[in-house]
């Protein structure tokens, strides 16, 4: 044991030091988060928020909204994520509903209401669907869309609601390159399913979509400060 730890005196001061180092590492940690989030925003001509991680705007001309929010109940299952959200330009039925959620991440006794299915057994396995109108089917169904939709299964929640795709994963990225690997597969999925997709009506503004719909037991995206 190093000399003087202990010591009451010694072990409190031992403590002090390691919690001003955990401080500092959180500390030096936002900035880079805060740094990254602005440069990304920067390069693609997007917005960023000035108290809040949050980006939006149109990235590669789709609408786009990027934030942070808290999930879980509390104590130790309590967990910030990084959600994305993409317009889909009214391709798929604004009542449509398709989510994914890994099993760790479901709420105790939460409800998973079925059954409507797609026609494959890897999907239906995956993905719940709610409010599958007969247009819907075969663009979910296309080959690319198929891949893309697996493709996504390792975020903690994946989910095509009102007129958006939305990709949630655990933590902040804190470079611009990880958000940009963020982004790349759900853009991907977005820009191939309104390329399939015949035209309907336009979905719900940025800014609505956002706040829409969110569970009573999770807060917003965008409610985690910088």
């Amino acid at each position: 044991m190093l000399p003087g730890v202990s010591s009451p005196l010694g072990i409190l001061a031992s403590l002090l030091v390691l919690g001003a180092l955990v401080l500092f590492t959180l500390f030096q940690l936002k900035r880079r988060q805060r740094a990254a989030w602005e440069a990304f925003a920067k390069a693609n001509g997007l917005i960023c928020a000035e108290k809040r991680l949050e980006v939006q705007g149109r990235y590669q001309g789709r609408p786009l909204l990027l934030a942070t929010g808290k999930r879980g109940v509390s104590g130790k299952k309590r967990h910030t994520v990084t959600v994305l959200r993409l317009d889909l330009e009214g391709a798929l039925p604004a009542d449509l509903l398709l989510e994914h959620e890994r099993p760790e991440d479901k709420l105790p006794g939460a409800a998973t209401p079925r059954e409507e299915l797609l026609g494959d057994a890897e999907l239906d396995a995956a993905f719940q669907v709610e409010n599958l109108a007969p247009e819907a089917r075969p663009v979910l169904l296309d080959p690319d869309v198929r891949k893309r939709l697996l493709g996504l299964r390792g975020h903690r929640r994946v989910s095509i609601k009102g007129g958006w795709l939305q990709v949630e994963q655990r933590g902040v990225p804190a470079s611009a390159g990880a958000l940009e690997a963020l982004i790349r597969a759900p853009h991907e999925l977005a820009r191939t399913v309104t390329a399939l997709a015949p035209a309907l009506p336009p979905s719900h503004a940025l800014d609505t979509a956002l706040h829409a719909d969110a569970p009573q037991d999770e807060e917003l995206p965008g409610s985690e400060h910088a």
